[in-house]
C-alpha cells in the first residue's frame, strides 16, 4: 500500500531515478486520511425529507472564468437536484454578452443573478435578508471571503472554504484592498463562523483554517470528485456530455497521442497561477526537446501577460493560448500531453490534477499546499520546490518513458478513488447536521426568524455537538449514506 500522509518524500536528485524507485504494476492507492472530523445526521428510521438549499457563490458555473471552486458546486448541486431536493444559487452576473438570461434553471438548479464581481456581496446580503427563512439550509461559499451570513439570517449555515488566499491577496489585488481582504479573512470570518460547520476541501485547507482560529471539531475535510473518462479513447462523461461549464461546442477533434513532447496546463488564467514560470520552463526546454509543445487551456486576467510573455520569448510555435475551452477539447488536450504541469503558489486541492490524472497524465509541480496532497511525489506525478526543480522534473517526465507510464498508470488509479457522489453525500450529511431536522412543508409557518441585522439573537447551540458529552460526531468508516449513493 502506497503511503499517503501529507509529508513528501525526499526529491531524489535525476540521477537516483532507476528501476526500482516504483512498482512496475499500477499500485492501490487510497485517498490521504482527512485532519478533520466529519458529522454524520444519524438514522432516525424513516427517509430524510428534501432540503431546500440556497448557495452563495462568487461564479456561476456557466462564468467564463469557472473554475474548481464552480466545478465543485456545480457536480454537487446537480446532484442534490436529482435527489429532490431544492436548489437555488444566488451569484455574480457576468453580463448578458456572456449569458443570455439573468435568471434561469440548470439540471433542477435555479439560479439568481445580481451584481458584479463585488457588487454580488451586498445584493446577496439583501436577498438573505428578504427570502433567507424561506430555505431550510445555507451553503455559504468563500472565495477567499465568504458572504457574513451569519449576520442577516438565523437560517443554519455551512461555511465552504477551497482554501485560505494568504500571500494570494497581495498577488492579485493592490496592497490597500489585500490588506483589508487578508484581515478580514484572517481575523473577522474565524471569529463570525466560530459555531458553524466548515467543510474544507483537503487536510491543507482544513490546517490552515484552524491555524487562523477555526475549531478543529468542526471543520470537515471532504474531497472534491473527478468524471472518469468511459474509456481510454472516449473522454465523454458518463453523466453529463456537454456540461453547463462550457455549454457551446460538441467534443472537439482528438489531438494525436504523444506525436511529439507535450506538457498541458488546465485552469484559469491569474497572477498566483504563476504560469510565467511555465512558459519560461519551456523557452529553456526547447534546445533539449526541439518540437516541444505547451497547450494552455482557460481564460483569466493574467492572459494580456501570458500571451506578452510567449511572444517576447519567440515561442509563439511552442506555446499555444486556446483560452476558454469546452469540455471535449479539455479532455483532448490532457490524453494528448504528456505531463500536466502547474506552477501555482497555492491550492486548496488540486482538481485540474486529478482531472488530467484521470486521464492517465502525471503532473508536475510546485510542492505547495494543496498540491503536495494532490500530487503523490513519486507515484503519481513529481513535486519542486523551486524553478529549477521544476524544469528538471518536467524533463524528466518527458525523457523517460517507462517512468511516465508507470505514474500515468498510478494516476488514472489514484483519480478513480474519488467520485462526485460521495463528495455530493458528505456535503449533504454536514448541512442536514447543521440545523434541526426539516419539517414536513405542510407544518411551516414560513415566518421569518431575526437576525443580527433586524433583531436580537438567541444563543446558537454548537452545531454537531452531542447533548450528552458536548463531543463532535464523526462519521464512523461504515455510515449510511443520508442521500444518495457511494459509487465504487
Amino acid at each position: 500500500m502506497i503511503q499517503t500522509t501529507d509529508a513528501k518524500p525526499d526529491f531524489p536528485a535525476l540521477s537516483e531515478w532507476d528501476d526500482h524507485a516504483f512498482a512496475a504494476q499500477p499500485v492501490p492507492l487510497v485517498p490521504p486520511a482527512t485532519s478533520g472530523a466529519r458529522t454524520t445526521v444519524g438514522n432516525s428510521g424513516e427517509a430524510p425529507r428534501p432540503l431546500r438549499i440556497l448557495v452563495l457563490n462568487w461564479r456561476c458555473f456557466r462564468h467564463a472564468q469557472a473554475g474548481g471552486a464552480e466545478q465543485n458546486l456545480y457536480q454537487q448541486a446537480r446532484r442534490w437536484a436529482a435527489q429532490g431536493h431544492d436548489v437555488t444559487l444566488v451569484c455574480a452576473d457576468p453580463g448578458r454578452a456572456q449569458i443570455p438570461a439573468r435568471n434561469e434553471d440548470v439540471e433542477g438548479i435555479t439560479i439568481r443573478r445580481m451584481g458584479g464581481r463585488f457588487g454580488v456581496y451586498p445584493r446577496a446580503a439583501l436577498y438573505v435578508l428578504r427570502h433567507g427563512h424561506r430555505f431550510d439550509r445555507i451553503l455559504d461559499i468563500a472565495n477567499g471571503i465568504p458572504f457574513f451570513t451569519p449576520l442577516f439570517t438565523r437560517t443554519p449555515q455551512v461555511l465552504f472554504v477551497h482554501h485560505v488566499h494568504e500571500r494570494q491577496w497581495f498577488s492579485e489585488f493592490p496592497t490597500p484592498v489585500a490588506r483589508v481582504g487578508w484581515f478580514l479573512e484572517h481575523r473577522v470570518v474565524p471569529r463570525l463562523y466560530r459555531r458553524r460547520p466548515v467543510v474544507a476541501v483537503s487536510p491543507t485547507t482544513s490546517d490552515a483554517l484552524v491555524a487562523i482560529g477555526f475549531d478543529p471539531s468542526l471543520v470537515s475535510v471532504i474531497y472534491n470528485g473527478v468524471e472518469m473518462p468511459v474509456s481510454p479513447v472516449s473522454p465523454v462523461s458518463p453523466v453529463s456530455p456537454v456540461s453547463p461549464v462550457s455549454p457551446v461546442s460538441p467534443v472537439s477533434p482528438l489531438l494525436p497521442m504523444h506525436t511529439a513532447p507535450r506538457i498541458a496546463y488546465v485552469g484559469r488564467l491569474k497572477r498566483y497561477k504563476r504560469l510565467d514560470l511555465l512558459v519560461r520552463a519551456v523557452a529553456e526546454l526547447r534546445a533539449e526537446f526541439p518540437d516541444l509543445r505547451l497547450d494552455i487551456a482557460g481564460d483569466g486576467d493574467a492572459r494580456p501577460d501570458i500571451a506578452a510573455l510567449v511572444e517576447g520569448l519567440g515561442l509563439q510555435e511552442h506555446v499555444t493560448l486556446h483560452g476558454f475551452v469546452d469540455d471535449g477539447t479539455k479532455a483532448a488536450l490532457l490524453r494528448s500531453a504528456s505531463v500536466f504541469a502547474t506552477p501555482s503558489m497555492h491550492e486548496g486541492w488540486g482538481l485540474s490534477v486529478i482531472e488530467a490524472n484521470a486521464h492517465g497524465c502525471p503532473a508536475v509541480a510546485y510542492d505547495v499546499p494543496g498540491l503536495r496532497v494532490a500530487v503523490r511525489h513519486g507515484e503519481t506525478g513529481l513535486l519542486a520546490t523551486d524553478a529549477a526543480g521544476f524544469r528538471a522534473a518536467l524533463a524528466l517526465l518527458l525523457h523517460d518513458h517507462d517512468l511516465r507510464r508507470r505514474l500515468s498508470d498510478n494516476a488514472r488509479a489514484w483519480a478513480a478513488s474519488f467520485d462526485w457522489d460521495s463528495c455530493a453525500t458528505e456535503t449533504l450529511q454536514v448541512l442536514r447536521a447543521s440545523g434541526p431536522t426539516v419539517r414536513s412543508r405542510r407544518d411551516r409557518s414560513g415566518a421569518p426568524t431575526r437576525s443580527w441585522i433586524t433583531g436580537k439573537r438567541g444563543p446558537l447551540a454548537r452545531p454537531g455537538l452531542s447533548k450528552e458529552t458536548g463531543k463532535q460526531r464523526t462519521r464512523p468508516a461504515a455510515a449510511h449514506a443520508d442521500d444518495g449513493s457511494r459509487s465504487g
